[in-house]
This record gives structure tokens, C-alpha cells and sequence, in this order.
């Protein structure tokens, strides 16, 4: 048998000594030697997961199950699965297991801003900048404290925002672990994050700078319907002048080639709205542009316009707490289970855990103690897994645990809604995080 950890490399004059003959010889020994090591080099590690209780945030739960994961995915999940016999088993059939958590709207990691322009703040909020050029990305170091922290506490996948402004900058989605940006990135320009504040020239420009690029990809289409009219009419006249036209075509901004994807409906907008009138305005606003996609992350009273919400299907990120309102006059405090008043609405809930790092790994708490208030397990299991992942546009590889996803999860000592919530073991890509 020829062993997995043979020598990558092949020793030429060494084949030449064994086979002195013709060049098609020692070329088909080369192929074959390569075919061999290429074949024993890819064979899959296969692990084997017995559960007692399986929550896939897709199709409920399932009893007593197995979870067969090959490399870095899932490739059979179900209560009789076949296991293959070089298969690693793995026994957690006292065990609860869920999906990783997705984390939709997260600035974990990403460092204040070290200076404020005089002229950013308008009355307390940033008033009227445009950063939608800005890529936070490249304000991430991959091996931030941070992310390992919220990988030990079952957070596998993050939608990062830049820093807040009118109009932030370009969202990502990474992974929490790697050395590198390349590592960690699963998907960069995932949406554009815009803080919405009423009292602002916010509407001015958020408006100017969507009419600019419609108005853009308007006029490209026209001159490509002209140029190729131009192509069948005069082919030579138009290859001399073509050199001509392109030195006066106007240049583009950076922010506008953003907008204009927006506009195509190619990158989301994820909206920041604290109050209903915020809501009701952008959506009244974004009438005029049919394809922009969009998601809300919404305040303590933006629960105010979900029938508006519902009516165009747009989804919403919430904190998973209670808010509390305090009267002027009166000492006493109220807490509002606003999240019920979503649920009530059936509209779609994504959360996303608030804070800092310390407050951020007790997300299972807090999801423990809105299902005490009646908030359903369907709700908050899917609203911190499948919903995120359905609005950051990668639910085809993670958020929940089925057939060809990435084998991301959480291992519980029990359900966490029903009881402490007790993480134990996190695998992120089919490894053992924790």
C-alpha cells in the first residue's frame, strides 16, 4: 500500500534508472504516481455526529439523529443516516445541537473612528455623509480578540459594519477565525449600511445620490443602444471616433458606481431606523426605485410601521431585550416586549445581539428569556441562524443544518430555551473550535 503521507515531489532520475526505455513510458509512470498521490490526498475525512436532539432551523427537529460531515460540510443529516465504515463517530446522543450563530448587523472587532470631522455631527447625529465607498474590510483585523471570543460562545458567521454615518460604507461577512482577510472572508460589498436620522439633510442626499445613479445607468444604456445602432450603420467610422468618445465619457465617483448597484438591486441596503416615521419616509423614498433592496434594523418603536413592513415583505433586525420606556413625570419604568409586537405582526425577525463582546456572548439568555414571554422557539431559533443568513444573501451555505452547508454548529447540554442555556462544544467548517 502506498502510504497518504508519500513525497509530494517525484524523483525524475530516479523513474529514468527504472525505466532506461522510451519517453512514453516514463511519462505514463509519472501520471500514474500523480493520480495515486492526487487520490489518496483528496480522500474526505468523514466524522460522524449521533445527537439526541437536532434543531435544524429548516424543517424543526429531528430525534435521536446523525449529522454526517465530510471536510467542511454536511453530506447526510437525518434520524437514519448510513455511516461510512472509515467514519470518525462522535457521541452526543445526550446532546442538543443547533446551527452557528449568524450575526446580521455586527461591528464587532471594528475600532472607532480616531477623529470626527467638526462639520459630521448636525445637532448630536452624523448629519450628511456620504461614505458609501468606504469598505470596512479593510478595518478588520482577522485575529481580533473579539472573534475568538464569539466563536468559544457559538457565533460562526458575521455581517460587519462600518462605523455609523449618514450613509456608512460597505458591509462584509466573514468568518471568526484566520490568520488572513482571505481567510475570513465569506463575502465582502454584502449591503450597504445607511443610518437614517430624520431631522437631517440625510433625505437630500440619500435621494441625490440615487437619482445620480439612476440617472448613470440610464445614460449608459442608452449610449450602448446607440453605439451598437452606430456599429451596424457605420462599423469604420465608429472605431475611429470610439477612441474620442471614451476621453470624454464623465468620470463616475466611487460612491456613485456603489449606488448604482444598489439601484440594480445587486448590493442591499441594511437601514437603521430608531422610529416609524424613519421607516415610513425611506420607504416612501425608495418608491421611486423599484429593485433596491432592503432591510431594516429597527428601533424600540420601529414595530410602529410593520403593517407598512409586512405589506412589502421586508424583514427587520432587531436586539433580542425588552425595551424600556420611562415616563418624564413618573419614576417608574415599563418594559415593552416589542419583539411579541413583531411576532404578532408575522413579520420576519432577525436578531442581533447588542453590545460589546461581555454582553454580546449572552445572546442564548436573552433568547431564553423572550421565549419565557411568549416569543416562539420557530421565531428565535430561525430569527439568529436561517433569517440573518436569507438577509445577508448566504443561506445556500449557512444558518441552518442540511444536506451541502457548511457543517457550522453548536453542541448544548439541552435545549437553551427550555432551560440555562450550556454551550459545550462549537464546530465551525466540520472542526472543533471548542
Amino acid at each position: 500500500m502506498i502510504s497518504q503521507k508519500m513525497d509530494r515531489s517525484i524523483d525524475l532520475k530516479g523513474i529514468k534508472k527504472i525505466f532506461p526505455g522510451s519517453l512514453f513510458w516514463r511519462t505514463a509512470f509519472v501520471l500514474l504516481l500523480l493520480l495515486i498521490q492526487t487520490s489518496l490526498l483528496a480522500r474526505e475525512k468523514v466524522i460522524a455526529i449521533k445527537a439526541g436532539r437536532i434543531q435544524t432551523a429548516v424543517k424543526g427537529e429531528i430525534e435521536n439523529g446523525i449529522i454526517l460531515v465530510k471536510d467542511d460540510k454536511i453530506a447526510e443529516i437525518g434520524p437514519q443516516v448510513a455511516i461510512p465504515s472509515d467514519a470518525e463517530i462522535i457521541d452526543f446522543q445526550d446532546k442538543f445541537i443547533m446551527p452557528g450563530i449568524v450575526s446580521p448587523d455586527s461591528r464587532l472587532g471594528i475600532p472607532e473612528p480616531s477623529a470626527v470631522p467638526t462639520d459630521f455631527f448636525r445637532g448630536g447625529e452624523p448629519a450628511g455623509k456620504n461614505l458609501a465607498y468606504y469598505p470596512v474590510l479593510y478595518s478588520i483585523y482577522p485575529e481580533h480578540p473579539d472573534y475568538a471570543l464569539a466563536l468559544k460562545n457559538g457565533f460562526t458567521t458575521f455581517g460587519i459594519s462600518p462605523p455609523p454615518a449618514a450613509i456608512s460604507g460597505l458591509g462584509t461577512i466573514i468568518k471568526p477565525q484566520g490568520e488572513t482577510l482571505k481567510d475570513i472572508l465569506i463575502k465582502d460589498k454584502a449591503f450597504l449600511k445607511i443610518n437614517v436620522y430624520v431631522h437631517t439633510p440625510f433625505w437630500s442626499m440619500l435621494k441625490g445620490a440615487l437619482d445620480e445613479a439612476k440617472k448613470t445607468l440610464e445614460d449608459q444604456k442608452k449610449k450602448t443602444e446607440e453605439k451598437a445602432k452606430k456599429e451596424k450603420e457605420k462599423k469604420k467610422k465608429e472605431d475611429r471616433g470610439k477612441a474620442k468618445e471614451e476621453k470624454e465619457e464623465p468620470t463616475i465617483s466611487e460612491s456613485a458606481k456603489v449606488f448604482m448597484e444598489v439601484v440594480e438591486g445587486k448590493i442591499p441596503i441594511l437601514a437603521e431606523c430608531d422610529s416609524p416615521d424613519a421607516v415610513s419616509h425611506l420607504l416612501e423614498l425608495l418608491a421611486n426605485y423599484p429593485n433596491v433592496k432592503l432591510v431594516i434594523r429597527g428601533g424600540a418603536e420601529a414595530y410602529k410601521a410593520g403593517s407598512l413592513l409586512k405589506e412589502k415583505n421586508i424583514s427587520i433586525i432587531l436586539e433580542p431585550i425588552f425595551a424600556v420606556k420611562q415616563d418624564f413625570y413618573t419614576p417608574y419604568r415599563e418594559r415593552v416586549n416589542y419583539v411579541l409586537k413583531c411576532q404578532a405582526l408575522d413579520l420576519k425577525i432577525a436578531f442581533q445581539a447588542p453590545g460589546t463582546i461581555n454582553e454580546q456572548v449572552h445572546l442564548l439568555d436573552y433568547l431564553n428569556e423572550l421565549y419565557q414571554f411568549g416569543i416562539k422557539k420557530d421565531v428565535l431559533f430561525k430569527g439568529v441562524t436561517l433569517v440573518p443568513a436569507q438577509l445577508l444573501g448566504i443561506d445556500n451555505l449557512v444558518g441552518s443544518l442540511e444536506k451541502g452547508k457548511k457543517a457550522d454548529m453548536i453542541v448544548l447540554k439541552n435545549d437553551p430555551l427550555e432551560n440555562t442555556p450550556s454551550i459545550e462544544k462549537v464546530i465551525l467548517g466540520g472542526r472543533f473550535v471548542r
